[in-house]
């Protein structure tokens, strides 16, 4: 619930309680209570240039860049250890279930539910890595925006909530280091 509507808040914008229970078609009462949960963490915060009283609450991510968490300080909270181990095993369920949809789905027939599917590696350096993280950050920025901006038109065109991930780490550290080492002692020709 927690992650839908974080997901929610960071390709639509900002949202009242009321209007996440509606997009999530899950009582408001429960929406309500879990955003204050994810408030408590920072995870969220409230935008507090909405609203006509003191009982509408809008929230929104704490930065346009959607949901980044910084682990040393969530750590740092009361219940911020058990915190992080809670979002690294969420994390990684998630993403293992991002990927078994994403495979499963890639040629769907119907393009309106059709997912992607990019695996490719990359040989930098650390800065050429900062450098590359900038670059896609500009760009997913860009898209995020956009996707905010058509959430709050009435176009008529049908839209559907993608997820999407990127992970980058080192192959030893992804394939083990003896695999790592068959892979480039191959590519080598050795």
């Amino acid at each position: 619930m927690r992650m839908r509507l974080i997901g929610e808040l960071a390709t639509r914008g900002p949202r009242r309680a009321v209007d996440l229970a509606k997009a999530l078609e899950e009582p408001a009462n429960s929406v309500s209570f879990h955003l204050r949960q994810l408030a408590r963490y920072g995870l969220i915060v409230e935008d507090t240039e909405r609203g006509t009283d003191g009982r509408e609450r809008w929230w929104q991510t704490p930065s346009e860049q959607g949901f980044i968490v910084n682990l040393e300080e969530l750590r740092k909270l009361p219940g911020g250890a058990q915190a992080v181990g809670a979002f690294k095993q969420l994390n990684e369920g998630t993403a293992h279930a991002l990927v078994s949809v994403a495979v499963n789905r890639a040629d769907e027939p119907d393009e309106d539910l059709r997912s992607w599917v990019n695996d490719f590696g990359l040989h930098l350096s650390r800065a050429e890595v900062n450098e590359f993280l900038a670059e896609q950050w500009e760009f997913i920025m860009r898209w995020m925006r956009r996707s905010r901006d058509l959430s709050q038109s009435d176009d008529g065109v049908a839209r559907h909530t993608y997820y999407s991930m990127m992970f980058g780490a080192p192959l030893d550290e992804v394939l083990g280091a003896d695999t790592a080492e068959e892979a480039e002692s191959d590519e080598s020709g050795g």
